[in-house]
């Protein structure tokens, strides 16, 4: 059976029953639909004590998150590149159903899908309020809307531009692609437009209304340009930075196509390797700053529910958090995301939903960003809409250890990466092909694809690879 479907034969039955349970409780408990806080972030890798407390990326407050509700530790995005995982998320469809690839001029979703209904759309369409602030959809249109217009999507959105400087960067350069202050990277005493989108957030939970609300969060950082005040840098001293490990001559296994995605930007990886290891444009340096913007992501996270707290409505929202896909820091001679491996696909991801999450639960299947616009509408007893890729993560949620199927992440059409329990399966457009075996090789060293006695458990992967794309 293919993966599509599998996932409507599960829809039609188990999801169906375990939907109705839990819109029964959470109904039941509040006495009205309740409340949906959606809370995106941008490029946060899973190098965090989200997944492991002795990680160097400190995120307490999403830690605090977890313990909520359930947290799923292998969760992949549909694409590693900001648009095509967004579209995703957003219209329920696959880059492969989309034909919605990449960030450029190819990934404009709402000329190639018009009259796509977006989640928030959705939710509008049946009575719900849409409001929100920050990244959501992708900056590159519309500073976070709907580039068909916040008509289209919300009742009400604030667009956010990103921070920009002009003149010297914190990294040191004054000429060459570093001067883009777009990749840029350091302290940053100004007000961080996160800031601006939590008080308008804010005021949204703080008005008067008779219906429930689909609030979205969109956090900007950690993405490029790397900036984080000067108070969060003290977390992590530049003489007490750890690396990522990174293996010499580790891509001489790699097909040239992943080779290429690799080193897309790889100015960002080669200048800042050829630096002192104390030059402001270092490798080193960049960790510190990403690890510094993550924390400050964090730190938002931590206001959006203490604010939430306030409201008194906690225990009538559905709190769902994400991230738009991984980032590499080094590794695989990477500083970007836009490749198939597990770095740049690996998300941080939780769900919260009074009376159905189990506080402090946690799902070690491998799900896909894919799946939340069906499963918002489960947990909310919204019609399911039924051209949608993903399926309901209800049954997850209720018992997150029985049995699932692979995650799927597309990086350009032809170009796609399986990922179950324990292995990771990457195959091109050229038909090359990559194989990992997660249980001891987690930093994916060792390409296992053409030795003889993994060409079975290879053939159980392919059959997860689209089989039409657009």
């Amino acid at each position: 059976m293919n993966r599509r479907s599998f996932l409507k034969s599960l829809a039609v039955g188990v999801v169906g029953l375990a939907s109705t349970s839990c819109v029964t409780t959470l109904v039941k408990s509040a006495g009205k639909r309740p409340d949906v806080l959606f809370i995106a972030i941008d490029d946060m890798n899973d190098w965090t004590t989200l997944f492991n407390p002795k990680n160097p990326i400190k995120t307490p407050n999403i830690v605090r998150l977890a313990r909520r509700g359930m947290f799923f530790s292998k969760a992949y995005c549909a694409a590693p590149a900001c648009n095509p995982s967004r579209t995703a998320i957003l219209t329920g469809y696959q880059p492969t159903t989309s034909g919605c690839y990449d960030n450029g001029d190819g990934g404009q979703w709402w000329k190639k899908m018009p009259d796509a209904v977006t989640l928030p759309q959705y939710f509008r369409n049946h009575g719900y309020l849409a409001k929100g602030a920050g990244k959501i959809f992708h900056h590159g249109w519309s500073m976070g809307d709907d580039p068909r217009g916040t008509e289209h999507s919300w009742d009400d959105f604030q667009k956010l531009v990103p921070p920009r400087r002009v003149g010297k960067n914190h990294n040191g350069y004054t000429s060459g692609p570093l001067s883009d202050v777009e990749y840029d990277w350091g302290e940053h005493e100004e007000k961080m437009v996160d800031e601006d989108m939590f008080e308008k957030v804010s005021s949204f939970m703080e008005q008067k209304r008779d219906k429930a609300m689909f609030l979205a969060a969109g956090i900007f950082k950690p993405h490029l340009p790397f900036y984080a005040p000067p108070e969060v840098f003290k977390k992590y001293p530049f003489d007490e930075m750890q690396l990522p490990p990174m293996k010499k001559n580790d891509l001489d296994d790699v097909p040239a196509i992943g080779r290429e995605m690799a080193h897309r930007e790889h100015f960002i990886f080669a200048n800042t390797t050829a630096k002192p290891e104390n030059d402001p444009g270092s490798l080193k340096k960049m960790v510190q700053c990403y690890q510094s913007a993550a924390d400050f992501a964090d730190r938002m996270v931590g206001r959006l529910l203490d604010k939430l707290d306030t409201t008194g409505k906690t225990d009538n929202t559905i709190i769902i958090l994400w991230a738009d896909h991984g980032y590499h820091l080094g590794d695989k001679e990477s500083c970007v995301k836009f490749t198939l491996w597990e770095k740049a696909n690996h998300v941080p991801f939780i769900i919260v939903a009074p009376g159905v999450t189990k506080p402090g639960s946690r799902c070690d299947r491998p799900v896909g960003l894919i799946d939340i616009y069906p499963t918002l509408l489960d947990l909310v007893g919204l019609p399911q809409k039924k051209d949608v890729d993903g399926t309901s993560l209800v049954p997850l949620l209720k018992n997150p250890t029985q049995k699932w199927h692979p995650a799927l992440m597309t990086m350009g059409k032809g170009n796609h990466a399986v990922r179950s329990d324990r292995w990771r399966y990457i195959r091109y457009s050229d038909g090359s092909e990559e194989f990992y075996d997660h249980s001891k090789d987690s930093w994916e060293w060792t390409n296992l694809a053409g030795r003889p006695e993994y060409a079975q458990v290879i053939a159980e992967h392919k059959k997860w690879l689209p089989t039409s794309e657009k």
